[in-house]
């Protein structure tokens, strides 16, 4: 998310609201003979396969999305691995980093990841003024995503019904240009006398769902967490698809790098 006086207001009047996997052994690292190894790398395990998409420079490191499927292709997993390094070299500005998934993987549900890097935080003072990444998992396309202009308010405006909201979130007022609107898990620690370490967040756009995102310190990262975190369900679903029921954040060794996907995806039939 970026700087948004709206932003601010919205969370002014939080208090008012209030009151009223296990893992399985890699067998084998192959790529496909008639694709490139870097964007279409695949880890085979005994029941699901990964597929990768291109690396890209983040910090003195890199990052890529992927995406897990099981043996009939439905995919279970979405997520972004960070090389340890990525966490080192950051830039002192903000910076995006666009990142694509493996092409007509995963039912093509998923069709690309946007990581912002935010060095001093974002508004409002005290609450995500931390130096964090924003993990954006968009079931637009990119093309589509860039579109979303600064003068777009009604579209920011018009919600999703009600139905395919989750409980407790809150739709903060106004939207990001090339982003969207975004929804605010109200029961989060930073909003009840806590600091925030980490948060996921809902994002539309002119009354449709278009992305998910967790956000996640620096500080945290750094603690090379391993958690999975359940998330709210919504009665209803907008769009036949693939939706997370946990995200998962965490550190491995082999190789040291970091994790943060979408996980235990399950099929709903739009409504």
């Amino acid at each position: 998310m970026k700087k948004s006086v709206r932003f601010l207001l919205f969370f002014l009047a939080i208090p008012v609201l209030f009151v009223m996997e296990g893992c399985q052994k890699n067998e084998e690292v192959l790529a496909p003979s008639d694709s490139n190894m870097d964007s279409e790398l695949v880890l085979k395990s005994k029941s699901l396969n990964t597929f990768f998409g291109p690396s890209i420079p983040v910090g003195n490191g890199v990052a890529r999305a992927w995406v897990s499927v099981d043996k009939q292709g439905t995919p279970t997993a979405v997520g972004i691995n960070l090389s340890e390094m990525a966490l080192s070299g950051l830039p002192d500005e903000p910076a995006q980093f666009v990142l694509d998934f493996p092409d007509m993987k995963g039912k093509n549900f998923y069709k690309h990841a946007l990581v912002d890097w935010n060095p001093e935080g974002h508004e409002p003072p005290g609450v995500y003024d931390l130096p964090h990444f924003d993990f954006h998992f968009y079931i637009v396309p990119n093309e589509e995503r860039i579109a979303i202009g600064p003068d777009d308010q009604e579209k920011f405006a018009n919600a999703p019904a009600s139905k395919y909201i989750p409980p407790l979130y809150w739709q903060i007022p106004g939207g990001v240009p090339q982003m969207g609107a975004h929804w605010a898990d109200v029961t989060s620690p930073e909003f009840n006398g806590g600091i925030f370490t980490k948060t996921f967040i809902w994002g539309s756009y002119d009354g449709s769902f278009i992305f998910w995102e967790p956000m996640i310190t620096l500080d945290y990262l750094l603690t090379q967490p391993d958690e999975v975190i359940p998330l709210r369900q919504p009665e209803a679903f907008q769009k036949d698809g693939w939706y997370a029921t946990n995200y998962k954040i965490s550190y491995t060794t082999s190789p040291n790098q970091y994790t943060i996907a979408l996980t235990d995806l399950m099929f709903h039939a739009g409504e």
